[in-house]
């Protein structure tokens, strides 16, 4: 059985250097084996609901495997009712398993005419624009992608403009035929996802059209009874209530808006360059760690708020991510020093986290507070990393991620 789970999808697995690595084993195990199963993968796990327009390559992979003698192919593309595509994607790759020279664009438009009716020429342009603007912009497509990924590319806001223009017309076409209107309404959804959770990455969620719009796509996912938006079964329910609490209520008291971080431990890898200013500029992370949360692999964090001038400092607060199946831990502790003058620090406060074995996707925050405000500029905080994944974890052994987002310092 070969995977590959490491392969980008914008373009078919021969060209891209995210799946060569697979084709050589591949065709080295083709050479010496007629017995092969490949475990293909097709969606965004972590966003079932984001657009992934990967039918182009579709049949070039199907054809590869076949053409490599492999005789089993299981592909997950994750049929979550409600997902992008999810009907379309299902039918397509099975009536490819059955004939791999099959004329995908004549299967994809077949399909559309037969399920969404009079709708299907808008839908059908909307799935084009997409394949073309994942192309045109550079940009990889990931089974962990955020829409935010996408911000500058095939979602960008003149193209989201456009795709707004094609779902009117498709609603409009099928106005008067209730089953045709909810499966083209919770297509949708896919679009009205990806502009919430890019006003939440771009800080406009005080925009005069997000609260409406997140209005609209809780009462649509409540109609058509959509049960997940991830591979962890967060809920589309949960997810609209939680970003009312988390992104629509800005907290503009945060001493530390726009404070200076100065890193003792350096994150891993790109995060060292994003996090300086993600920690600090008021905007919140969602449950994909592609934005602006801040990592650290394997290791203690460790870094320093410089509040630019004194303040009186009562607690300090860091905002978490928890995601097993990311192997993304809570850290095991949180702990705080006061200094003046940056060279010469007193504690301020320490706080021990339990270890949180829930499966789902979450947000926590941990509070430092002092028994009395302290006047300081510099704040050091570390953080309890986590070397290597508990016993009861599928990493066992491995290191494993600690990520926090924003630093909300107080009086």
């Amino acid at each position: 059985m070969l995977c590959d789970i490491d392969a980008k999808r914008e373009v078919p697995l021969t060209d891209n250097a995210s799946g060569q690595n697979f084709v050589k084993a591949l065709r080295g195990w083709s050479a010496i084996s007629d017995n092969i199963f490949v475990w293909d993968y097709g969606i965004n796990f972590d966003n079932y609901l984001a657009p992934f327009p990967n039918f182009p390559i579709l049949q070039p992979n199907i054809q590869l495997f076949r053409d490599n003698n492999v005789k089993m192919h299981f592909s997950q593309i994750a049929g979550s009712y409600g997902g992008d595509f999810t009907e379309m994607r299902t039918w397509i790759v099975s009536k490819l398993m059955w004939n791999p020279d099959a004329d995908v664009d004549s299967l994809m438009y077949r399909f559309m005419d037969g399920y969404y009716g009079a709708a299907a020429p808008y839908l059908y342009e909307y799935e084009k624009l997409l394949e073309g603007g994942l192309l045109a912009s550079g940009t990889g497509l990931w089974i962990y992608d955020s829409p935010v990924s996408h911000k500058d590319g095939m979602l960008n806001a003149n193209a989201r403009k456009r795709y707004n223009q094609l779902f009117d017309r498709a609603e409009k076409a099928v106005a008067n035929d209730p089953v045709l209107l909810e499966r083209v309404r919770r297509q949708r959804l896919s679009l009205q996802y990806s502009e919430l959770e890019i006003a939440r990455a771009e800080g406009r969620t005080g925009d005069p059209e997000i609260a409406p719009l997140l209005d609209l796509f809780e009462e649509r996912v409540k109609e058509y009874k959509v049960p997940t938006l991830n591979e962890r079964s967060n809920s589309p329910v949960d997810y609209a209530q939680l970003y009312r609490k988390r992104y629509l209520k800005p907290d503009t008291s945060n001493l530390a808006r726009g404070a200076e971080i100065i890193w003792v431990t350096p994150p891993t890898g790109r995060y060292a360059e994003m996090g300086a200013k993600a920690l600090t500029d008021g905007i919140y992370d969602g449950t994909s760690f592609v934005e602006s949360w801040v990592g650290w692999e394997g290791k203690d964090a460790e870094f320093i708020v410089d509040l630019g001038t004194e303040k009186s400092v009562g607690s300090v607060t860091g905002d978490f991510l928890h995601q097993l199946g990311q192997w993304v831990f809570f850290p095991s502790e949180m702990e705080v020093e006061a200094s003046v003058d940056g060279k010469s620090y007193t504690p301020f406060g320490k706080v021990q986290w339990p270890e949180d074995r829930d499966a789902q996707v979450k947000f926590t925050d941990i509070t430092v507070s002092s028994p009395s405000p302290v006047q300081t500029r510099y704040l050091k905080v570390r953080l309890g990393g986590v070397p290597a994944c508990p016993s009861w974890h599928y990493g066992v052994g491995y290191p494993g991620w600690v990520f926090i987002d924003e630093i909300v310092v107080k009086p």
